[in-house]
């Protein structure tokens, strides 16, 4: 009889973990370009995942950018915080984390983490 109560005791401590763990956790927004600057406003200062392919990079001593491009629309990636993969070139697909401010009316992606995928993996979420 003891034994039983123990283990329903430790279930009953695990369900309780992962319900805590259920609802403290915000599930992180996963936008592609296109839907981005659709309405950037709606996400100016939040952080969140971005998916497209890269358009340009400009690499020099006043700024670690690259120009990320949707279907039809595109923004300005600021890598300066992330450190750039390899595998990161023009045409190729990316996925940003990062947060979006606007400066002078233009809308800027400031990049904490940068991974290049497979661009069949993105069609699939959007």
């Amino acid at each position: 009889m003891e034994r039983r109560i123990r283990i329903l005791v430790t279930l009953g401590m695990i369900v309780a973990l992962l319900g805590l763990m259920l609802i403290t956790i915000e599930p992180e927004v996963d936008l592609s370009v296109d839907q981005l600057m659709e309405s950037p406003e709606q996400y100016e200062g939040d952080t969140f995942r971005l998916h497209g392919s890269v358009l340009s990079m400009d690499m020099n001593n006043d700024s670690l950018s690259l120009q990320g491009q949707g279907g039809n629309k595109t923004i300005v990636i600021d890598f300066s915080g992330a450190s750039l993969p390899s595998g990161v070139d023009e045409g190729k697909t990316i996925s940003v984390r990062g947060e979006l401010t606007v400066n002078g009316g233009d809308w800027t992606m400031h990049a904490y983490e940068i991974k290049t995928g497979c661009p069949s993996k993105y069609e699939a979420e959007a």
